[in-house]
């Protein structure tokens, strides 16, 4: 059992220290790209912030792979109505997974304008979330209040910080402080995700006595 423990601490630090380290050097690039001397010059996209494809969001994406994987997992270990919830789960990871690597976001910024995105977001939470969290509890799912909690963490993260970045740019549009806050907002993002799929895993149902008799 300790040993375990360990090992779930390890692969969730190791991530928390790339996270870290990735988009530490996502500050830099962005930082000396904007001021002017770009030490990536063809290739900046590759360790932008928030380009698509670039190596920071993919770093993010992964995580809502990883923790949509594991939410069809629990669908395996489960029946009935649990099983159903965890299904739920798993499409708002596929959701997550599309709106992050499609950059969805920042697409509908700027067709509709930061305005009607925030409230869409707000809206999807405040309406989803609570549903969530009452089937949780109406049927009995062990783990289901942590998650839902995660994802509510995660929806803060995604739309709040955003607001404060740009409210950073509007009152301080210099390039140090706009690598700043786009770090600040995009780390944060990544960390809300990396604490979604750690509570995944640890709230992941145990497989049925069953398939482990015959393991």
């Amino acid at each position: 059992m300790t040993s375990g423990r360990v090992r779930d601490d390890t692969w969730l630090w190791a991530l928390l220290g790339l996270a870290v380290g990735l988009f530490g050097v996502g500050f830099v690039v962005r930082w000396r790209c904007t001021a002017g001397a770009c030490p990536l010059a063809g290739h900046l996209w590759l360790l932008d912030l928030d380009a698509v494809g670039g190596l920071p969001r993919l770093f993010t994406t992964s995580l809502f792979i990883a923790s949509t994987v594991v939410a069809v997992l629990a669908v395996t270990r489960t029946a009935g109505r649990r099983a159903l919830w965890w299904t739920a789960i798993a499409l708002a990871g596929v959701g997550l997974v599309g709106a992050k690597l499609l950059s969805a976001h920042s697409v509908l910024e700027r067709t509709d304008g930061a305005g009607p995105t925030l409230v869409g977001g707000v809206v999807a939470s405040v309406l989803g979330l609570p549903v969530l969290a009452a089937l949780g509890r109406a049927w009995r799912v062990p783990g289901s209040r942590d998650v839902v909690l995660a994802l509510a963490v995660y929806a803060l993260a995604a739309l709040g910080l955003d607001r404060v970045t740009a409210v950073v740019v509007a009152l301080d549009p210099h390039p140090f402080a706009m690598a700043a806050a786009t770090t600040v907002e995009e780390l944060g993002e990544a960390l809300a995700a990396l604490a979604l799929l750690a509570v995944l895993v640890r709230r992941l149902p145990e497989r049925p006595a069953r398939h482990r008799s015959e393991r």
